[in-house]
């Protein structure tokens, strides 16, 4: 493989998991690279002089090479696309030019919807898709800490199945201590991580509080119930209702076991940016109305976050 110059991995999106993603595979000596939106976050990037990293009681700076639309020089052959959903189309135009016709593409982001329109603007393209439950966050630019463990899964886009080419995607991916295991079907996975979701971060956005705290307030845990079982509803006119089995448990337990958490959605509205709620509650929706559903419950919080989000116009 030496004779390509391009690294193993391009990382897209140097948030919390693409900046973990990257460290990473630099403390393993796997050649990676993060493209930064344009040339002014490069350079403040490389004025900071890298990422630092923490994980347990140590932080280092790690020097992880990177570049931007207009000075990537090798093709991209492998891509990790780890941008807000919400960016993604627009982050993929700017380096069109530079994915190889056949590229292995793997999307780990929250929300659903966005593969089938990656699929349509690279079409010969190997199109994966991930979901983790790694604990990662950012204190501020150019920083990411590792907060917890937990495990990433990744399957084909377009099939069910294994096959030894989701393998190697999945262990060419696995920087240690990051495991990622190939699954026979990613769908079932995301839409499962969708409706949790969908049950907790708008709730956080709205009630301004850690996830744990939902359980605390008697109006979060009625409405957490009212969107849960309308997912329920519109999981079985999508014959997914078995993917869903004991979702109102699940919720109740994520939420728990992520007491301290402050959903990522939570993070943009303090910040003032724009959210994922469109390819999250926004996606349920959409999809409801294409079967002839109403979901009022998710489309008064999809509203209501719209509404309390900056730029959100759509």
């Amino acid at each position: 493989m030496s004779n390509t110059a391009n690294p193993i991995w391009s990382i897209l999106g140097a948030g919390a998991i693409g900046s973990l993603w990257g460290s990473y595979a630099q403390r393993s000596d796997q050649s990676t690279e993060l493209i930064f939106r344009d040339r002014r976050s490069l350079a403040a990037y490389r004025q900071h002089g890298g990422i630092n990293f923490t994980a347990g009681a140590k932080t280092e700076l790690l020097n992880i090479a990177a570049c931007c639309p207009e000075t990537i020089k090798a093709p991209i052959q492998q891509l990790l696309i780890t941008t807000k959903a919400q960016q993604t189309l627009t982050a993929l135009q700017a380096i069109e030019t530079h994915i190889l016709p056949k590229a292995s593409l793997v999307i780990l982001q929250n929300g659903l919807g966005i593969a089938e329109q990656v699929q349509a603007q690279f079409p010969h393209a190997n199109i994966y898709q991930a979901s983790t439950t790694e604990g990662a966050y950012r204190p501020q630019p150019f920083a990411v800490v590792h907060a917890g463990r937990g495990q990433t899964l990744i399957g084909h886009a377009n099939t069910k199945g294994l096959t030894p080419q989701l393998s190697s995607i999945a262990k060419a991916l696995s920087f240690s201590p990051l495991a990622v295991s190939p699954n026979s079907n990613i769908k079932a996975v995301l839409w499962r991580k969708l409706a949790i979701n969908c049950a907790i971060n708008p709730l956080t956005a709205i009630y301004r509080c850690r996830n744990g705290e939902l359980l605390d307030k008697p109006a979060a845990l009625a409405q957490m119930s009212s969107v849960v079982n309308e997912i329920l509803e519109l999981s079985k006119a999508l014959g997914l209702d078995q993917e869903l089995a004991d979702l109102h448990q699940q919720v109740i337990e994520v939420a728990r076991a992520t007491g301290n958490n402050r959903s990522s959605m939570l993070q943009d509205i303090e910040a003032g940016r724009e959210t994922e709620i469109d390819a999250i509650t926004g996606y349920l929706c959409q999809l409801a109305t294409k079967q002839g559903l109403s979901l009022p419950c998710n489309q008064q919080l999809l509203d209501e976050v719209r509404r309390i989000s900056p730029q959100n116009h759509h």
